[in-house]
């Protein structure tokens, strides 16, 4: 089963917002605790990393939403049982096809060997009357 996601630009912005996010939030957590660094780069390090939260949250929204919606059918009962179905379907039809053939190459073989089987009782018959026949002549040539 092959999973077919199709998403809109909202869910590739949320996935730039998030990877954003985490971008900005480690830069400004690595200036803030840079010991030369000013107390006013402090302050707007602070302030940035506050806002990244929103836009951490926000692409969570988008890309979680999109996301969450393309899933959903495969989620549902109705999409396996129909999967389920459509591979019992599949299964069925190769085991028959599968059985017809060996069916007709076992009836092909029994033929055969029936035909060979008949071919040696003949020629087993033809030897043992033609011996039984020698037995015969002898007999009458004694009597």
């Amino acid at each position: 089963m092959k999973l077919k996601l199709n998403y809109s630009v909202k869910f590739y912005w949320g996935a730039i917002l998030i990877i954003a996010s985490f971008i900005l939030g480690l830069l400004t957590k690595l200036f803030f605790f840079y010991p030369t660094v000013s107390y006013n780069t402090r302050i707007s390090m602070a302030v940035i990393y506050i806002i990244s939260w929103p836009m951490l949250f926000l692409g969570v929204y988008w890309m979680g939403k999109d996301y969450a919606e393309s899933l959903q059918k495969y989620l549902r009962y109705k999409f396996y049982h129909k999967q389920m179905k459509k591979g019992t379907k599949k299964a069925y039809h190769a085991t028959k096809t599968k059985t017809q053939k060996v069916r007709a190459k076992a009836k092909e073989r029994t033929t055969k060997i029936r035909a060979r089987a008949k071919k040696e009782s003949n020629k087993f018959k033809e030897r043992t009357n033609v011996r039984k026949n020698q037995i015969k002549s002898k007999f009458k040539r004694k009597s």
